[in-house]
């Protein structure tokens, strides 16, 4: 299997992703296990992690462009919006229990990464749609 050579920066964002896309998996089927959830709602954050786990391999070691990466985290992004507005009525009025608010603010906090990763790996295709940088395979 071949390596690819990128910029520093660029080979932190994908670790980063790498490692998100993990803590997710981890995160995700311990909630699911302890409180139990909608089976497609599940099935929908293992698409996320899926697509993170694959984006992020196929670019450091298969030299794909970002283009995945980026999907992924538009993907995740819309994902925890969702999770996290889903909970704000009950916050609002009140009637929200311990487990759904502490979960808010934990999904709050997350959305904040994952506008941050989005709009990096945006930053990332674009640059490299403008040959900014190459992905070179390692000797």
């Amino acid at each position: 299997m071949f390596t690819y050579e990128v910029s520093k920066p660029i080979t932190i964002f994908v670790w980063y992703s790498l490692v998100t896309a993990t803590l997710h998996f981890i995160m995700e089927t311990a909630f699911h296990l302890k409180y139990g959830q909608f089976l497609p709602m599940l099935i929908v954050d293992y698409i996320a992690i899926g697509l993170l786990l694959f984006g992020s391999i196929g670019f450091l070691w298969r030299g794909w462009g970002p283009g995945l990466l980026c999907g992924a985290w538009g993907f995740e992004f819309c994902l925890n919006y969702r999770t996290f507005f889903s909970r704000v009525p009950s916050l609002m009025d009140g009637s929200a229990s311990e487990v759904t608010t502490n979960t808010a603010y934990l999904l709050g906090s997350l959305l904040s990464l994952s506008a941050i990763a989005f709009i990096w790996s945006i930053l990332v295709c674009v640059r490299h749609a403008k040959g900014q940088y190459q992905i070179a395979k390692k000797a």
